[in-house]
């Protein structure tokens, strides 16, 4: 599969490219280039695409959501941690979600996340740059399993003069997505 014809994967492309900073601190030498750039291979599950870096084992499950109106909206970006024991305030951490939106959102609203008929959770917005505002959230062994056994997640942000959105998210193939990462 193309980049240059596959809009997916661009967007991909420049999220881990910009906005994808590590989950735990690195050295700097790890920061250096490491050469010209590798196109991601690219596979379908379900709703899900899963992005890979060749050769690195290192992959990301994304998905596009659309506001009401079916203009792209935000990226949902799931990756696992590597660390077997990361834990955040006592709780087991085991992927890490990145939603990004586009500018213009009220970032005092923040984003909630709410999967099925459940309760919604609550993220704050971490940083804004020229690609979007991004959220970036611990999922615990609970969520996840939240999201694997859901059919649909609902993603809400507040934009400037539009009020609350709902963004919706299909889970068909998260399960699978997931045990490729």
């Amino acid at each position: 599969m193309s980049i240059k014809s596959n809009p997916l994967a661009r967007c991909v492309t420049v999220f881990l490219f910009f906005c994808a900073v590590p989950v735990f601190a690195q050295k700097l030498s790890d920061l250096e280039p490491a050469g010209p750039a590798v196109q991601p291979e690219i596979t379908q599950v379900g709703d899900w695409s899963l992005v890979c870096e060749p050769g690195s084992g290192q992959c990301a499950m994304t998905q596009l959501g659309k506001d009401p109106q079916g203009s792209p909206a935000i990226e949902f970006v799931v990756r696992k941690v590597d660390e077997e024991a990361a834990e955040i305030n006592g709780v087991k951490v085991d992927a890490v979600a990145d939603i990004i939106t586009p500018l213009g959102v009220l970032l005092d609203f923040g984003l909630q996340l709410k999967i099925d008929d459940g309760e919604p959770r609550s993220a704050p917005f971490r940083i804004c740059q020229t690609q979007g505002c991004l959220v970036r959230e611990p999922l615990s062994s609970d969520v996840v399993q939240m999201l694997k056994a859901g059919s649909k997640a609902v993603i809400t942000v507040a934009a400037e003069g539009a009020g609350a959105i709902d963004i919706e998210i299909s889970l068909r193939g998260f399960t699978k997505a997931y045990g490729s990462l």
